[in-house]
């Protein structure tokens, strides 16, 4: 079993091209996010091989409040589920595919899985993996 956590806002996978050509501009601010997992997840497992194996990984995504609202409101949000986009599964994805060959060998071996999105002051992504009997 081993925990990360990654301090960065989380962001969700996005569709990288359309006809060969990328359709958005966030598909390069994608592609910068995921290698921050990878280089702060090599740099959290140090030496550790990837895991081999059936796997259970509970994340919870840690997302920012929006800035625009009242301390009031935010203060009561904390903590609170998170209901709006980016959809949780694609949060999912883009965790999944940043520890491909570093935290285990290929997604495919994630035979469950939970996943949460909350409120929270501090943004970021905590990552619980743990092998499966």
């Amino acid at each position: 079993m081993f925990k990360l956590s990654f301090f960065i806002n989380p962001m969700g996978c996005v569709r990288m091209t359309q006809r060969g050509k990328f359709i958005k501009p966030n598909a390069q601010r994608y592609l910068s996010y995921k290698s921050f997992l990878q280089i702060s997840a090599r740099q959290q497992l140090k030496s550790k091989q990837p895991l081999k194996g059936a796997l259970d990984v509970h994340i919870v995504f840690s997302m920012p409040i929006p800035k625009s609202w009242s301390n009031k409101r935010k203060c009561e949000v904390v903590g609170r589920y998170h209901t709006k986009k980016p959809d949780t599964d694609n949060l999912v994805k883009g965790v999944f595919d940043s520890l491909n060959k570093i935290a285990w060998e290929d997604d495919n071996q994630v035979a469950k899985v939970t996943a949460v999105k909350i409120y929270s002051e501090h943004p970021g992504i905590d990552v619980t993996v743990r092998e499966l009997k």
